[in-house]
């Protein structure tokens, strides 16, 4: 049986308590109205803000996937590098190989808590990197793909392996050292699509992670309520096909995507189904709940806005391809990339475009939106700055390779990682 109120009460204390997740106003975002006349107002008001912040906050974090477990994508008080940009440090990682074919890069999207660095690698590693000086703190080596993005809460770090029994692993930060693993193939099965577990989401206590489960005995993905210590699962929930996305979480459901194209919302207690939404096709966007609104994108080009009580649309907004970026939340704003190439910033409310920034390239990066400031990869070996209220460049800086994942913002750097080359740390030129 669903308890809403505990449910909500422990939700809202966890994100006090994890601290690293940021203030609930990271939770929840400030609507607009419909006709967008206190855009220019609200950017104003934040822009001061950050500048306020700047000099009196303690370090910032980037605990993982879109910074919390909302996946909101936004931090009001981050700060980015804002004009011209420089390389303060720079790692490649080695290969492995996968099937006879080496495999190189990064596709995990880096976690930042005080003052280390965490990352998967398609090596096999995952490493905890000092953010000044890139220099090691230690590495695991799990013997299989890291390509998922680590979560990081308390003195222990959680990620998942995308070859093998595909397990979740708990990581005790300061050394690396192994305190628990769970295996998302179970042993009378082999994984016959190669899909691999999501990016996994870390509040109160549990560990919530989607994963294809795609075997000979059972053909169905699932999501897992895993208990943060332990690894013990709390609860497992079927669904028709694999999921890709990183789930969402507000206090009382637990919100993804499958292959099947249905979106899905779970009771954070129970697992069982509170409501499912139908796209045309298949989801591999991490969707994004702020304000009662579940916000989602799909192969079937559609970005949706959902409402997050019973699973009505409210709106859809259609793109020029499919949609495996995942939507960002600030300020009443939808910023979400698309194969098309572009950054939208969409209105909260109604779906409205407010612009559309070209990149060059296939966006399957989610946005990163800081202060004033978007940044987001694209498939045409970059990574771009943008104003957030207007859409117009601020930098556009060149990488050695595709920028897939997420890039993240903290204490005025910018750490962005490509496929197949290297994960770099940039500052603003002095």
């Amino acid at each position: 049986m669903s308890h809403p109120e505990q449910s909500r009460r422990r939700f809202l204390a966890a994100v006090g308590a994890v601290g690293v997740g940021g203030p609930l106003y990271s939770v929840r975002g400030r609507a607009t109205d419909s006709t967008g006349e206190n855009t220019q107002q609200t950017g104003s008001n934040r822009r001061e803000q950050s500048r306020q912040n700047q000099s009196q906050t303690p370090r910032a974090a980037w605990p993982m996937f879109q910074s919390d477990a909302a996946n909101t994508g936004y931090q009001i008080d981050g700060v980015g590098p804002s004009g011209n940009v420089r390389v303060r440090w720079r790692f490649t990682p080695g290969e492995r190989q996968i099937l006879g074919r080496d495999v190189s890069g990064i596709l995990s999207s880096p976690a930042v808590v005080e003052d280390t660095l965490y990352f998967g690698a398609n090596d096999g590693f995952l490493y905890a990197k000092d953010v000044e000086s890139g220099d090691d703190r230690w590495q695991f080596e799990s013997g299989e793909v890291l390509a998922r993005s680590p979560a990081v809460v308390g003195d222990t770090v959680y990620v998942g392996a995308s070859t093998g029994k595909q397990p979740i692993y708990a990581l005790d930060t300061a050394d690396g050292s192994q305190r628990w693993e769970y295996q998302t193939i179970n042993t009378s099965g082999r994984a016959t699509k190669g899909r691999s577990p999501s990016s996994p989401t870390v509040v109160d206590g549990v560990v919530y992670v989607g994963s294809a489960e795609t075997s000979l005995v059972d053909p169905r993905g699932a999501v897992y309520a895993l208990d943060a210590e332990t690894g013990d699962p709390q609860w497992t929930a079927r669904v028709d096909g694999y999921v890709d996305g990183t789930p969402a979480v507000d206090e009382n459901s637990v919100y993804v995507g499958d292959s099947t194209g249905t979106v899905y919302a779970f009771d954070i207690d129970t697992g069982a189904v509170s409501w499912q939404f139908e796209t045309n096709d298949v989801v591999r966007s991490s969707p994004s709940v702020v304000d009662g609104v579940v916000y989602v994108g799909s192969e079937d080009t559609n970005v949706y806005a959902i409402d997050a009580e019973n699973g009505i649309q409210r709106w859809q907004y259609v793109t020029g391809r499919g949609v495996q970026s995942s939507p960002s939340v600030a300020d009443g704003v939808v910023y979400v990339g698309s194969d098309d190439g572009g950054l939208y910033a969409l209105d909260a409310a109604n779906g409205q475009e407010r612009w559309r920034y070209p990149t060059g390239g296939y966006v399957r990066s989610s946005p990163t939106i800081v202060g004033d400031t978007a940044y987001v990869g694209s498939s045409s070996a970059s990574v771009h700055a943008v104003d957030a209220d207007s859409g117009e460049r601020r930098w556009r800086f060149g990488t050695d390779g595709n920028v897939l994942s997420s890039p993240a913002a903290v204490d005025g750097s910018l750490y962005v990682a490509a496929f197949g080359g290297s994960l770099y740390a940039l500052a603003d030129v002095e």
